[in-house]
């Protein structure tokens, strides 16, 4: 069987191109029409509108009809209200304009007046945003103070007597409302064991102290316990452990309160200190879980946090918040100890002079990498250029340079811890006497529980080029729980 030829779809090429010029023709008499006549549209399909016998016709066009009014009059609305705005703004003027202007200077200078005139007694730092409240931070802490049966002061192990607060001891003491007062020493990883031992003698002259170092570890539940208490060998160095140590004496501490003043409820601890001290951190580590947020940024608790421990013990998580009362140098000595966040200074180069004339020019030459310096601007200099910290012409921005040390120094690159003062007589001795049976403090605070519970701490040898210094209080200023 023969099969079919098919027709070739060949053409030639002077065919080819005489379709495609009529086609490029066609098309520029499109464009040339669509210029002459630019509003000219396709002719629409008309609606067909509904059926004669549409179910309920009438109620829908009715709905429809009240749909179209609304638009419509909305649309009416938003035009009136458009000329009312257009009219107001043609009746203003420059003495308008003025008059207004002067109202809001008189206006802020009476609030500038009134801050002014305040007794200072309460002077917060800004710790968070620039547009946080004093008030409000302050109402959160005396929530805290007074819904709480215990109080856990937190204080920093580099630096205790810097980041407490005896005015907030003495409100406590002289309200006579029976509350108790625990002084929890945190972060004694980063300090040598002699010097805990040392501010432990200190400060139990006064108050029932805990060591305490709060875990790192980053598991959301099951957090790490020392179980204290123990005689066995423990970790042979805390600063390489991410388990908590000092919790179980704290929670006994709690338990033995609760046990001898025979409260059937619950107790009430709150929990109150400076920024950054470790609060919330050390929520974390007697809960055994992370229930608060915790960061190096101070200011990250905004409000009161109620932690239930368990059936005998509730936790309040308080915002931190500074007392001070003097300005200048005590001001530069706060920013040392990581109080506020260190983008929101408008003056760095303060503390790093603090820190400048408390290290040798050895350790700060040996730590940045710097050639000798005579003064803090020239270190600064040196640590611009080193970092690359440059403005437009290759100038050195001290600035930034200052917060580099600065963030080094709140960070711990820079080690530093302080000794306690010499102790010339026993204060408030009466006080530990009292308090001692209601604790138990002989039993749970000892010197033999501290050497087995310091044992895994570094010694002062390990701690050659730290910085020394001798630890300093605030000035008392006066409060009270009626402010």
């Amino acid at each position: 069987m023969v099969h079919k030829k098919t027709k070739s779809k060949r053409i030639s090429c002077a065919r080819r191109y005489r379709i495609e010029r009529k086609v490029a023709e066609h098309r520029r008499k499109e464009r040339r029409a669509a210029r002459k006549n630019p509003h000219k549209k396709n002719k629409q399909v008309k609606d067909p509108g509904i059926p004669n016998l549409w179910p309920f016709k009438e109620s829908l066009l009715n709905k429809i009809e009240q749909q179209k009014r609304k638009v419509e009059e909305e649309k009416n609305r938003q035009k009136e209200a458009r000329h009312a705005k257009f009219d107001k703004n043609r009746n203003i003027n420059f003495t308008s304009l003025a008059k207004e202007a002067s109202k809001r200077d008189e206006a802020f200078e009476k609030e500038e007046s009134s801050e002014e005139e305040d007794d200072g007694s309460i002077t917060q730092i800004d710790v968070g945003t620039r547009d946080n409240s004093r008030k409000a931070y302050y109402k959160e802490f005396r929530k805290v103070i007074d819904a709480a049966d215990v109080i856990l002061e937190v204080l920093d192990a580099r630096d205790p007597l810097g980041c407490r607060t005896k005015e907030v001891e003495k409100m406590i003491l002289d309200s006579g409302l029976g509350k108790r007062i625990i002084l929890v020493l945190n972060k004694i990883d980063l300090v040598p064991k002699e010097n805990v031992v040392e501010w432990l003698t200190y400060l139990r002259k006064e108050y029932p102290t805990v060591a305490f170092k709060s875990s790192t570890q980053n598991q959301r539940n099951n957090l790490g316990h020392h179980a204290s208490g123990s005689v066995t060998k423990i970790h042979d160095n805390i600063v390489s452990s991410n388990e908590c140590f000092g919790a179980s004496t704290l929670v006994k501490l709690l338990k033995n309160y609760s046990r001898n003043r025979d409260i059937k409820t619950s107790i009430t601890v709150g929990i109150v200190g400076f920024p950054n001290v470790g609060k919330s951190s050390i929520i974390n580590s007697l809960k055994r879980s992370k229930v608060c947020g915790v960061g190096a940024t101070p200011g990250l608790t905004k409000s009161i946090q109620e932690i239930r421990l368990d059936k005998n013990v509730k936790l309040l998580d308080c915002p931190g918040i500074i007392f001070s009362k003097d300005k200048g140098d005590k001001n530069a000595e706060i920013l040392l100890r990581n109080c506020v966040k260190i983008e929101l200074l408008d003056d760095p180069i303060a503390p790093v002079e603090l820190i400048v004339s408390r290290c040798t020019p050895q350790q700060l030459i040996k730590r940045y990498n710097v050639p000798m310096f005579i003064d803090t601007n020239e270190f600064l200099i040196h640590v611009a250029r080193q970092r690359g910290k440059l403005r437009r012409g290759g100038i050195p921005c001290v600035e930034s340079a200052a917060k580099i040390v600065l963030q080094d120094w709140n960070s711990g690159k820079i080690p530093y811890y302080t000794t306690p003062p010499a102790i010339n007589k026993i204060l408030n001795s009466e006080i530990v006497t009292s308090w001692g049976k209601e604790f138990n403090l002989d039993e749970v605070c000892n010197e033999t529980e501290d050497k087995v519970f310091l044992d895994g701490l570094k010694s002062r040898n390990d701690f050659g080029g730290a910085i020394i210094m001798a630890g300093e209080e605030f000035p008392e200023i006066e409060m009270s729980l009626d402010c």
